[in-house]
């Protein structure tokens, strides 16, 4: 039955409330816990109401980057839309760079911004701004509330447009007067939407994921398998298959168990390298959207000419976006995997060996290349007694127990710790497709919180880090068990690759660039050197720094232990080009 409007009884005998008590409520009711956020001005009605309320807890970060990465890290955790509050233009404007992070990795969250008193907005006073303009290149929708009447039934809106697929940040901006007003209107019930659909093309899916041989097809999985918690429909489907299970460049969540034999790796970001991969196969399922993600521009398509798309996505606007398909269909992962394994014959036991052999003995085959050139470049340090990263990860993620969670901000390093972090249950994995800095430890704290304060490690480098240091002040202020460890290399070593690519090849394009030029201005992060200890320790989280590869385990695992925030240096080398 339709909702009914309250009669003018009713509504002489409901008690006025004011627009931060309503949005309180709609809160409860949409099961948030946590309102991550750093306040001002334009919020303190909303804090003033918290002060009286014991079932949201308020979580402060000490700049608002660290606000939006903790709550990307607890909206993926949880599966559900975490909350943000944000203040004025200035707040927003702090927040852009790891919101443009959630808005790639399509995280459901609500962000929200406090704006001026509407009854001034008209002489542009002090801290109002175009808040709505500002949010509108990173965010699925943006309003700006004018009514108090509207307050809650927007809020609705905004929590079933970002679970909504495709999935990502809505953002509203809020008149502080709007929090201070009161009114007697009611909250407007919320709505289970149920997105467990199966497309209608389920048979012919069927018949073209069987109609070609099976070392000739593979699957493309994206953060979409892990969001909609189909990793083990997945699982299911490949091992009747027998087929390649990769993970899209870049993906951001656990798609696939890493020790699974069926697991290939993530497919890799370079054109020309994903091309020659995918030569070797006739027709290809990506399950998701942007599966074939490059990085620098190459005269190359990365999807070769005669390989098939098959396209699943629980977002209709994926299909045929880039890529053209054989067939595309729009559908939940879970469902759809789960409604498409019946339709697939059984391989015998012998079939599955067979097939899991074959791709197990490429996996290995990389892993012993990796463990070889890790024991090679172990001993082998630099002129200042640095490591190199690939051993240090090795030793890293060797150490930890079986089954933590690794949030991956290493960036130059990011292939090490893909290639070590052998997990089976989803969640265990997060990394960031969006790109941008400062996101990783705070984002450990979201996944800390959402997982009743469990321990989690976020592996980052010192560039990554130096961006939103302040983590650690929330970190300790919360008592979250989360483990940094920063591979120090002194400065933005991926941008030292790139350059020094496009000075070898003539610059990206094959335009002709200058050759034979040496020296990098502007990416070293040293002169002088920061004391990230000193940085660590004075927002009272605990921090040691080891310099020698044997060191590594034992201080890993110690700052486990202690169960507390605790930063773990690793000074490394650049590795050495090519």
């Amino acid at each position: 039955m339709g909702d009914r409007h309250p009669s003018p009884r009713e509504n002489r005998t409901r008690r006025a409330r004011s627009g931060a008590e309503l949005l309180l409520e709609v809160l409860k009711t949409e099961g948030v816990g946590h309102i991550f956020g750093n306040p001002g001005t334009t919020e303190l009605a909303l804090m003033d109401a918290l002060s009286a309320s014991s079932r949201i807890s308020y979580v402060l970060g000490l700049h608002e980057s660290v606000c939006v990465g903790m709550a990307d890290g607890y909206a993926r955790a949880t599966g559900r839309p975490s909350f943000v509050n944000l203040h004025s233009a200035a707040g927003l404007g702090n927040a852009v760079g790891v919101l443009s992070n959630v808005a790639a990795t399509r995280t459901p969250m609500v962000v929200t911004a406090g704006q001026q008193d509407q009854r001034h907005l008209f002489a542009e006073p002090f801290l109002s701004g175009r808040l709505t303009e500002i949010a509108g290149g990173f965010a699925k929708q943006v309003t700006e509330v004018h009514r108090l009447e509207d307050l809650a039934f927007v809020l609705r809106r905004a929590f079933r447009d970002a679970a909504a697929a495709p999935a990502g940040p809505v953002f509203l901006s809020i008149p502080m007067d709007l929090l201070e007003e009161e009114t007697d209107a009611t909250v407007p019930p919320a709505t289970t939407v149920d997105q467990r659909a199966v497309p209608a093309a389920l048979g012919d899916l069927a018949e073209l994921v069987t109609g070609v041989a099976r070392r000739r097809f593979a699957v493309v999985a994206g953060d979409e398998v892990a969001s909609a918690g189909a990793v083990g429909a997945l699982v299911s489907v490949a091992e009747r298959l027998g087929c390649a299970v990769y993970g899209t460049p870049f993906h951001s969540s656990l798609v696939f168990p890493t020790t699974h034999p069926l697991w290939s790796g993530a497919l890799p970001a370079d054109a020309s390298q994903m091309a020659d991969l995918l030569s070797s196969y006739d027709r290809v399922l990506l399950i998701g959207s942007r599966g074939f993600m490059t990085f620098v521009y190459k005269d190359v398509w990365p999807l070769p000419e005669h390989v098939e798309l098959l396209h699943l996505s629980p977002a209709a606007g994926d299909l045929g976006r880039t890529y053209p398909a054989l067939l595309a269909v729009a559908g939940d992962p879970r469902a759809t995997l789960e409604a498409l394994a019946p339709l697939l014959d059984p391989l015998d036991p012998d079939e599955v060996a067979a097939a899991a052999a074959a791709v197990a003995g490429l996996s290995a085959r990389r892993t012993a290349e990796a463990d070889a050139r890790a024991d090679a470049a172990g001993p082998d340090l630099d002129s200042a007694g640095r490591m190199h990263p690939l051993a240090a990860v090795r030793a890293v993620l060797s150490a930890l127990p079986p089954e933590t969670t690794v949030v991956d901000e290493a960036v130059t390093n990011d292939p090490y710790v893909r290639a070590f972090h052998r997990v089976r249950e989803p969640g265990r994995f997060l990394y960031s497709r969006g790109g941008g800095l400062g996101w990783g430890v705070a984002a450990a704290l979201g996944v800390s919180l959402a997982t009743d304060r469990s321990p989690v490690v976020a592996v980052t480098g010192d560039g990554s880090f130096l961006y939103t240091p302040q983590a650690f002040w929330t970190a300790v202020r919360e008592d979250l068990p989360v483990v940094a460890v920063v591979l120090n290399n002194r400065g933005y070593l991926i941008l030292r690759r790139i350059l020094s690519d496009m000075r070898e090849s003539g610059g990206p394009g094959n335009e002709q660039a200058p050759r034979g030029r040496s020296g990098f201005v502007g990416l070293d992060i040293a002169g002088p050197d920061v004391d990230l200890l000193a940085v660590a320790e004075g927002f009272g989280a605990s921090a040691v720094r080891v310099d020698k590869l044997s060191d590594v385990g034992d201080a890993v695992s110690a700052a486990l232990s202690a169960r507390r925030p605790f930063l773990v240096e690793i000074g490394v080398a650049a590795p050495p080009q090519g």
